[in-house]
């Protein structure tokens, strides 16, 4: 493997259509810079290429074998995933997602625009339509990056001979220490106080609450969606792991909306409001509530969610692949949690209660509540024009 400078700041041409920046141009755009940085000496060639389109979905999924979907694929929702090179778009967000949502079980005291992203691109920049989707996964970074409210510090790209694939990792920038900061030991920070968005941000290894939920039968297990999007199968890893490409990928393109529920959340779970917290990403819904429930049960009622996006295939609604949090709260602390949700307009479902009957997750239906009724109308009106 070998780093590319071409890669970057070469002219493309993609389907016949010049791209209007570089890579490295397009990259800058997020990283905050007042001047643009100067491009290395030498001229490089223009790269051609085209994208290659999904083909249509073949597989067809039985709901009735959840537990066997999530057997297949829970092994590989925390190991390094090759790029969806027929999803560029949807992949490099939705990794871009993650990065930032593992960093909100931190302990610590941050917002989302106190973090910064490094990005790395390792790619096999021979077949046909790799570059195209390269082009199409920075072009989606930097987007989002930017819609974001935060800043890409850095990033690499590095030729490889055999496999394509991107890492985003999120932090805060290292600062000096100061005296009015909590007491932590030196070995378990990762980064000190700095007076960017928030009052002195610092960020510690140690989590804020557990990923494995607590076995409180009163307690409620909640969803949260990050983005608007509809739930759908095309680059998942449902549909990679039964050698399909699983059709439409959900189209992730809601920042503010993430970046409300960023903030909701990570001050539930700053203020210790939120017993135990999953990232919802590689795998899906499915995968992270079968992580969180450990040696418990979750019996999922999946009603309210199905009604709200007008849904009737649970499997989208359980592999689909779109951002967004499983948490844990006490019966105590519902109507505080419900309160902060609805004031900022975040739709959220409340998906069962721990139980102490075997573990993993089983699933449900009810009749829809007057709760979900009111976020199906919300969601509705957010997602609006989206086929």
């Amino acid at each position: 493997m070998k780093e590319n400078e071409s890669a970057l700041h070469s002219q493309y041409i993609i389907d016949g259509a010049r791209c209007p920046a570089t890579p490295a141009e397009l990259l800058e755009e997020c990283m905050g810079y007042d001047e643009p940085c100067s491009a290395p000496e030498g001229t490089f060639n223009d790269i051609i290429d085209e994208t290659t389109e999904p083909p249509l979905s073949s597989v067809t999924y039985d709901d009735s074998r959840t537990g066997d979907y999530i057997e297949q694929i829970s092994g590989k929702a925390n190991a390094d995933r090759d790029f969806t090179l027929l999803y560029p778009s949807h992949f490099t967000r939705m990794q871009i997602a993650k990065a930032l949502l593992n960093r909100l079980w931190s302990e610590g005291h941050f917002r989302l625009g106190d973090l910064r992203i490094w990005a790395q691109w390792e790619w096999n920049t021979r077949p046909i339509g790799n570059m195209a989707a390269f082009y199409e996964s920075v072009r989606n970074a930097s987007e989002y990056i930017y819609g974001l409210g935060t800043c890409l510090e850095d990033y690499v790209f590095i030729e490889s001979d055999h496999t394509s694939n991107v890492k985003f990792f999120a932090w805060l920038p290292e600062t000096s220490m100061t005296e009015d900061e909590p007491e932590l030991e030196q070995e378990d920070r990762l980064f000190k106080s700095s007076p960017y968005e928030s009052t002195h941000p610092w960020i510690s290894e140690r989590r804020r609450c557990p990923g494995e939920m607590k076995n409180d039968p009163k307690s409620w297990i909640i969803y949260i969606p990050f983005d608007t999007c509809r739930h759908k199968l095309g680059g998942s890893l449902l549909a990679q792991a039964n050698d399909d490409n699983g059709g439409q990928a959900p189209a992730i393109q809601d920042p503010d909306y993430f970046i409300d529920c960023y903030e909701v959340v990570r001050e539930l779970t700053e203020d210790g409001i939120i017993m135990s917290g999953c990232t919802v990403a590689d795998g899906g819904l499915a995968v992270a509530a079968d992580s969180m429930c450990g040696r418990h049960g979750l019996r999922m009622d999946l009603s309210g969610i199905c009604a709200s996006y007008q849904e009737e295939d649970r499997i989208r609604i359980l592999f689909g692949e779109v951002p967004g949090v499983l948490i844990q709260i006490s019966d105590e602390n519902y109507d505080y949690v419900d309160s902060q949700f609805l004031l900022q307009d975040i739709a959220y479902y409340p998906v069962g209660h721990p139980s102490g009957d075997g573990s993993g997750i089983s699933i449900g239906n009810s009749a829809k509540s007057g709760v979900a009724g009111i976020l199906a109308s919300l969601l509705g009106q957010a997602s609006e024009g989206e086929d």
